[in-house]
């Protein structure tokens, strides 16, 4: 394989289709000359100007055209089959530079100046042709002086109309400044300016196309007078503003439904049809912000439309306005609510990979009913099953002597689960908080479930859950979700003899394994501006605040309770609670490199610190390190804590390589390859570690090297790099990365860097890994 596409890359001839006498189109150049130009704009201007060039060239990475190297390889004239196939949808055919009309790629970039105040412009090219080669370049030459400049600039808003006074009021935060280089792009900016403002003053009628600008260049000295009005073809209602007068909501309206309003609700100044039966109002209009004898506005109408789009009980929502025969001034309002369908039943097969080294396929079945008691609150019920092998980990050493061998079962491993949720859009409390004035519907989140584990060869874990928090979005780049109840048991069962011996001579990881109550809350603020596309650079950061404990043993020491000791813990209902803070930081950076490559950094810290009535943090609370999603050069949780080395006697099982740190590193580099084949370059770096010494019974080291130490961190974390790829086809995506290690922390020092010992072979300490997944790793 790597053969192959080595020769497709570089053995076949990139000019094999292009005819005989013609060329291959490989490049240009835009060069902006302005000697005299003041405005200092060159660089800005070349890459305008660079984007008008048409067509482009083919697809160029690293130097190598992979598409038209593909189109070429498999080049035939027949219009089907699969060789055809492949040249048409994975290839490109040769862009030629007879198909670059230079004249008129020439006058758009004369015409782009002209628009950015270089009235006197010229532009040229020349073109250059390698006829042994095939190939061509044109270079663009663009000669400019100073730009024009904004002199006067007036509103000709002489007379009483009241739109006039309004747009009057508005000059001082105009767009046009005096002094800046004339811009017809800023004058069209200016106009969309305008028509928000009176479009948020009543205004529905008016439209930006009714101003017009007029530029009188004659005044000399490169300098330009320009003079905004109204058209004289704009209507009387477009230089009215305009009044709500009724507002009806039709709460379950369907395309071609008659618009007859009848069994009509009057609630709350609203007429609400036809009836409660779908959905009440009174939840409704917390997602409506117009008012009767209000002024129409804009913003209100998309508020609207965003807050009501965001009820999972509608799949359309339309806003329509007609002018009131009865009142002049005053616009009727028409809400129309499309309902989505109200019940669902998915189930979905998957292939799931764990972070404790299981792998297996799975099954979940979920129903989800989007209106469950008529307010738009959503119940999702979801049952999961899964069997799974373990694939992780860095060995199944040999069982110690006297430990009975763990049970060969043929299904080492089994989990059941139900999780019901009830997300309901709004915010429910016993306070009485005002109607957020934000297009995002807040949320109440209500889950209750259980899960049942089951590992043949060691044991059987029951957890059960109960949550109750909030979500809400103030704006569309920050998120709250605040779970201030948190209620969490886990509950070991059916240990076997391989386990408890394991649990013996680890005091450590048996506290982590003890049944226990976690009562607390978690909270969480997401900031991220990966909506915004157009943008070079984008950041995600998500902080998680999770405290469990704290709560319960404060009400107990009030009532007198003992201080909790390691031999009497303070209990609940018999069994031990966690006493725990955790806080933990995903931070993401992506820059935009092109169309789409994508350099991407991801950094995510955390630490977890027991206390009061706990020894340790608990076993599910605990970081790892190593998988698809981490460091990719090593098997999940096969690496850590710190430098320890797992003694080979214990390499059978896979309980104890977690932390109470981390720290974690990645870069990775995403370009195009043909079609939906994506490629990527990575390097990842981490650990974890504990924050306590864990001692035996003899005062010795349980894990020599876990314990953090500032001064020798960096030295002990875990390096690899690798290249990926991905099969990227929209609606989701199967990643193959296969990494390399680099440096090996659990190796003595000296000997932890290990490139140099690759063999290429998948096995080993050194050996690469590949790994299997769904999606981007972050």
């Amino acid at each position: 394989m790597p053969l192959l596409l080595f020769w497709l890359l570089t053995g076949c001839s990139v000019t094999k289709t292009v005819p005989a006498d013609d060329a291959l189109f490989i490049g240009y150049s835009v060069k902006v000359e302005g000697k005299n130009d003041s405005s200092k704009r060159s660089a800005e201007l070349e890459t305008e100007l660079s984007a008008t060039v048409r067509p482009e060239p083919n697809t160029s990475i690293l130097g190598l055209r992979p598409k038209l190297a593909i189109y070429n390889a498999f080049y035939t004239e027949k219009e089907k089959g699969l060789k055809h196939w492949i040249m048409t949808k994975l290839g490109e055919p040769p862009v030629l530079i007879s198909q670059v009309d230079t004249g008129s790629v020439s006058q758009v970039m004369s015409n782009r100046l002209h628009n950015r105040g270089y009235f006197n412009n010229t532009v040229g090219s020349t073109t250059e042709v390698d006829t042994t080669k095939k190939k061509a370049t044109i270079n663009w030459t663009a000669r400019v002086g100073e730009p024009y400049r904004l002199r006067n600039i007036k509103y000709t808003l002489e007379d009483s109309l009241q739109v006039h006074k309004a747009i009057k009021q508005t000059q001082e935060t105009s767009l046009l400044k005096s002094g800046e280089p004339y811009d017809l792009s800023v004058m069209t900016d200016e106009r969309l300016r305008i028509d928000g403002v009176l479009k948020n003053e009543g205004y529905y009628y008016f439209s930006p196309d009714l101003l017009i600008f007029s530029a009188d260049t004659t005044v000399g000295d490169r300098q330009v007078d320009v003079l905004m009005r109204i058209k004289n073809i704009a209507s009387s209602q477009a230089l009215q503003p305009f009044a709500l007068d009724d507002i009806f909501i039709f709460a379950n309206y369907s395309l071609g439904d008659s618009l007859a309003v009848r069994d009509t609700i009057d609630f709350q100044g609203y007429h609400y049809i036809p009836n409660e039966e779908y959905l009440k109002a009174r939840h409704l209009l917390d997602g409506v912000f117009l008012e009767q004898d209000s002024l129409y506005t804009r913003e209100n109408h998309l508020l609207t439309i965003k807050r009501l789009s965001g009820l999972a009980a509608y799949k359309f929502v339309n806003i329509d306005y007609q002018p009131d025969t009865a009142n002049s001034g005053k616009l009727d309002a028409f809400v129309f609510l499309t309902p989505a369908l109200k019940k669902s039943l998915r189930a979905e097969a998957q292939m799931v990979t764990k972070s404790n080294n299981f792998a297996g396929p799975g099954l979940k079945v979920s129903f989800r009913n989007r209106n469950t008691f008529r307010g738009s609150e959503v119940l999702n019920v979801e049952f999961t099953g899964s069997f799974e092998s373990q694939v992780g980990g860095r060995g199944t050493g040999e069982v110690p002597e006297g430990v009975e061998p763990p049970k060969k079962s043929g299904i080492p491993s089994y989990e059941l689960g139900v999780q019901t949720t009830l997300a309901i859009p709004r915010i429910v409390s016993p306070f009485n908080l005002r109607n957020l004035r934000t297009e995002f519907v807040p949320q109440t989140r209500i889950g209750l479930g259980f899960n049942f584990l089951s590992r043949s060869d060691f044991y059987q874990l029951n957890s059960y859950n109960a949550t109750y928090g909030y979500t809400w979005r103030p704006k569309e780049t920050l998120t709250f979700d605040a779970t201030p109840i948190n209620l969490q048991y886990v509950r070991l069962a059916n240990t076997t003899l391989a386990f408890d011996t394991l649990l013996a001579r680890n005091p450590y990881l048996r506290s982590s394994f003890e049944n226990q109550f976690i009562v607390g809350g978690i909270y969480q603020m997401t900031y991220t501006t990966q909506m915004y596309k157009d943008r070079s650079s984008n950041v995600f950061d998500r902080i998680t605040l999770d405290m469990s404990g704290n709560v319960v043993s404060g009400f107990q020491s009030a009532t007198g309770k003992p201080k909790p000791t390691q031999q009497e813990p303070r209990v609940l209902y018999k069994d031990r609670y966690a006493q725990y803070v955790m806080l933990d930081n995903d931070f993401r950076h992506y820059l935009n490199l092109g169309t789409e490559s994508q350099l991407v950094w991801r950094l995510a810290t955390g630490v977890g610190y027991s206390y009061g009535n706990s020894r340790t943090m608990p076993y599910v609370k605990q970081f790892s390190i190593g998988g698809p999603n981490s460091v990719r050069a090593f098997r999940a949780r096969s690496i850590g804590p710190g430098t320890y080395n797992i003694p080979d006697d214990q390499l059978f099982s896979y309980f104890d390589q977690v932390g109470d740190i981390r720290l974690e590193t990645n870069l990775e580099y995403r370009f195009p390859i043909a079609g939906f084949f994506k490629g990527a370059v990575f390097a990842d770096a981490g650990n974890i570690w504990n924050v306590r010494e864990v001692l035996d019974e003899k005062g010795e080291p349980l894990k020599p090297g876990a314990k953090f130490e500032a001064k020798d961190f960096l030295s002990e974390l875990a390096v690899g790099t690798g290249v990926g790829l991905r099969i990227d086809v929209e609606f989701f995506v199967i990643r193959l990365d296969l990494g390399i290690p680099v440096q090996v922390p659990f190796l003595p020092k000296g000997e932890r860097l290990v490139l140099d010992k690759f063999n290429g072979s998948f096995g080993g300490d050194y050996g690469m890994v590949l790994n299997i997944a769904i999606g981007y790793p972050f």
